[in-house]
């Protein structure tokens, strides 16, 4: 239009934006007839909405409340068989589409862990992150301690292959050969891992043996940091430990495995050896993981531990 008004014909203007001599000529009309308002577009009949705001809300309402016995959790058709008994005739397909929009899966379900205020989280955390800090000027060792349980021994039926786009495929069907566990442990001065198979129940007997073993390879002094599981607080570990009171515990705060160091190692562990990998037997594992932690040994990786750091929380009821 401002070409137009400039003085250009109509046939200029309609090769310089690539349409026809008609179409400029239909906005000049317009132009012509109403101004610059002509041009927005004009009000179209179409179907009007057979629902609103208020069958959204009784959909949402419906969606974020329990299913009804037996059922577990909703469905679409479950939902539109709901919403027919408050009168609204949608269909699942529209369910669908309205949880679409509200960004609402009404099929997933998200786990969550509700952590009680704890008065001695920060207290906990502190203390651990005060031995781990001071490891290395420390003339002690400490030891970050924790059970890695039952990780599963399966072989698929058939070796993997790969795809077109060279993408690994792996076999559904598998053959199990039990599980297997171990204790780690990480000296946190210089950050070398040992992973100790558990062949036995992982009880407070078991647990005894392994701090027998790290007062034999260690010393009878030094600092365990350690979770409150059952093996590690039960009597005959308590009592254990009054008769070695060279060892000094930190116990991590409940449901705060991620204050453990050696928990890291773990999940390093899991992602570059176990996770993907297939196992034949106990051994056949154990030797991976093994060779493992001599590898990742070589490398004196001292641990590093910060808590208090800027926007980390400052009080146990910010956990």
């Amino acid at each position: 239009m401002l070409a137009v008004l400039d003085g250009t014909g109509i046939r200029q203007v309609a090769r310089d934006h690539a349409c026809s001599p008609k179409t400029v000529r239909k906005w000049w009309r317009r132009w012509c007839e109403g101004g610059i308002a002509a041009l927005g577009d004009a009000p179209r009949s179409g179907r009007p909405a057979l629902y609103d705001d208020s069958t959204r809300r009784d959909l949402l309402a419906l969606a974020t409340a329990q299913a009804p016995a037996p059922f577990a959790g909703w469905s679409h058709e479950r939902l539109s068989a709901a919403m027919g008994e408050l009168n609204w005739g949608v269909s699942p397909s529209w369910v669908g589409r309205a949880l679409k929009r509200l960004d609402l899966k009404v099929h997933q379900v998200r786990g969550w862990v509700h952590r009680r205020a704890d008065p001695d989280f920060n207290t906990r955390v502190a203390a651990v992150e005060a031995a781990v800090t001071a490891a290395g000027d420390d003339p002690f060792p400490v030891l970050c301690l924790d059970e890695k349980t039952s990780h599963p021994l399966r072989v698929p039926v058939l070796p993997d292959s790969r795809d077109g786009r060279g993408r690994r495929r792996r076999e559904f069907e598998y053959v199990r050969h039990g599980t297997i566990s171990w204790y780690g442990i990480q000296t946190a001065a210089s950050g070398a891992v040992q992973m100790i198979r558990s062949t036995q129940r992982m009880d407070s007997v078991a647990f005894i043996e392994v701090l027998e073993h790290l007062v034999a390879v260690h010393g009878s002094i030094f600092t365990l940091v350690m979770d409150n599981g059952p093996a590690h607080t039960s009597y005959a570990t308590r009592t254990w430990l009054q008769a070695h009171p060279g060892i000094s515990v930190r116990l991590t705060p409940k449901h705060a495995s991620w204050v453990n160091p050696v928990e890291s190692v773990f999940g390093i562990l899991t992602r570059q050896v176990l996770q993907h990998a297939t196992f034949v037997s106990a051994e056949d594992c154990d030797g991976r993981v093994q060779h493992w932690t001599r590898l990742r040994n070589q490398q004196h990786r001292p641990v590093t531990f910060t808590w208090q750091r800027p926007g980390a929380p400052t009080s146990a009821a910010d956990h």
